[in-house]
């Protein structure tokens, strides 16, 4: 990537979910219009004896995304901080001069782009400029992300449902469910009808635990 002495640098803050690839793909491009560095902060807020090996998946590819894009990838832990708190320091110790987030009601970025994350953001700032992308809205662009549907089951057990390939005795889902690209586990979109609407249930670790609406 060819920099130019403007006073740019571009930063693209990722979350756990299938989403980051689209945003670095963005900030990439951003970056390479204006001549200037890239980076990609993700900002752990798991407690430091907590593992999440699928997040883990997720953060190996981002940080490859990173480098093939000839930028720097940055996994910081908030420590019991703001995320907020976290982007903002590592933009000014790093002269960020634009931040590019995503917003989507299906992804985790959804807890953080609700409420006063934004505006908080935004206040902090200052001189930065702030991108809020919106990333895919289901079922748009689905095939970029996930992994070609097949027919599966939500059986009840307990309080949950688990993701089978094959119909149970007790309560269930008939659906399709389709599997999140860049993992290991069964997480992922299950697209099923409830009271004659389309939905899609969000599946993580082959389980799903949150009543249709």
């Amino acid at each position: 990537m060819t920099m130019k002495d403007n006073g740019e640098s571009v930063m693209v803050c990722v979350n756990y979910g299938p989403h980051g690839q689209r945003l670095i793909q963005r900030g990439s491009r951003l970056a390479q219009l204006l001549g200037a560095p890239f980076r990609v902060l993700t900002v752990d807020t798991s407690e430091d004896n907590e593992f999440n090996e699928s997040k883990e998946q997720y953060i190996t590819v981002w940080e490859r995304l990173a480098k093939e894009a000839g930028g720097e990838f940055l996994n910081l832990k908030s420590h019991g901080r703001k995320a907020t708190d976290v982007i903002v320091e590592t933009a000014q110790d790093h002269n960020v001069t634009q931040i590019i987030i995503g917003q989507s009601a299906q992804t985790w970025w959804q807890e953080m782009t609700q409420g006063d994350f934004v505006n908080d953001l935004v206040e902090l700032l200052g001189p930065i400029d702030l991108h809020i992308v919106s990333v895919q809205r289901y079922p748009d662009l689905l095939e970029e992300t996930h992994e070609a549907g097949v027919t599966s089951y939500l059986v009840k057990q307990g309080e949950i449902y688990e993701l089978r390939d094959q119909p149970g005795e007790t309560p269930m889902f008939e659906g399709i469910f389709f599997r999140e690209l860049h993992t290991d586990f069964n997480n992922g979109l299950f697209k099923t009808v409830w009271k004659g609407k389309q939905q899609y249930l969000r599946i993580v670790q082959g389980e799903w635990s949150t009543p249709p609406i």
